[in-house]
């Protein structure tokens, strides 16, 4: 059954709206009719199965058949902190973030990024993305991306309140995220991680001076885009649901 996610101003009572791309997508892609069922999703764990009853270009409307309550997300909130990089790949490494169970993912603009500075133009795609990602996993809430592309000590100061604080650093030898044991298992973990040349010195002193430790991954140099997944992979498999 095709899943969609909605806003609470498109349910009303048994009542279900979907508008734009959405719309489309169920008339012109799927071509499906009024009588055919969808599964929405509020964002919010609630998932109604909804049976069409008018199918329109531009607007479909829907009554809600059942409900239940569901629940896919970690219990671990990892905030990522991604430096841009080059091409597509920063697509790439939001997909599977989704998939990973990220809650929030922040673009950075990092002293050694090598794309130009227009990211801004891309923040509602990127969030049509991480919606995609989620029809695609089965998750019941959208991952935030954040509105803007911001500096490293921006995203420092933004999550001073989480219980963890990582920055993922090849040059850092000495601890890697076996030796991060917090007296207290963290709820909550914020993630810092470079683009294909690193972080300068003087990043790594800004963080740390925010509270951020530095974590290596081994003794092989990961590539830029392999780097987060391994983080969001161990981070879930340490403190979260893998």
């Amino acid at each position: 059954m095709h899943r969609f996610f909605v806003g609470n101003e498109n349910i009303s009572g048994d009542s279900v709206v979907l508008t734009g791309t959405d719309a489309s997508h169920i008339s012109t892609v799927l071509r499906l009719q009024a009588g055919d069922k969808i599964q929405v999703l509020d964002g919010k764990s609630s998932l109604y199965v909804v049976q069409l009853a008018d199918v329109k270009a531009k607007l479909v409307k829907g009554e809600i058949i059942s409900s239940e309550q569901v629940n896919t997300e970690s219990p671990l909130k990892i905030h990522l902190g991604q430096s841009l990089i080059k091409g597509n790949k920063f697509d790439v490494i939001l997909r599977k973030s989704v998939e990973l169970g990220v809650e929030t993912i922040t673009p950075l603009m990092t002293e050694r990024t090598v794309v130009k500075s227009d990211g801004d133009k891309k923040i509602a795609r990127w969030q049509k993305i991480a919606e995609e990602s989620c029809k695609q996993c089965g998750r019941s809430s959208i991952p935030n991306v954040s509105g803007k592309i911001v500096k490293l000590d921006v995203f420092c100061q933004q999550r001073s309140g989480t219980d963890l604080k990582l920055m993922f650093w090849e040059l850092e030898s000495e601890n890697g995220l076996k030796d991060i044991n917090p007296e207290k298992t963290p709820s909550s973990v914020s993630v810092l991680i470079g683009p294909e040349g690193g972080f300068t010195i003087e990043e790594v002193e800004t963080a740390r001076s925010h509270g951020f430790q530095t974590v290596g991954l081994g003794p092989r140099i990961l590539r830029a885009e392999t780097a987060p997944l391994v983080v969001l992979s161990l981070l879930q498999s340490k403190w979260g649901d893998i």
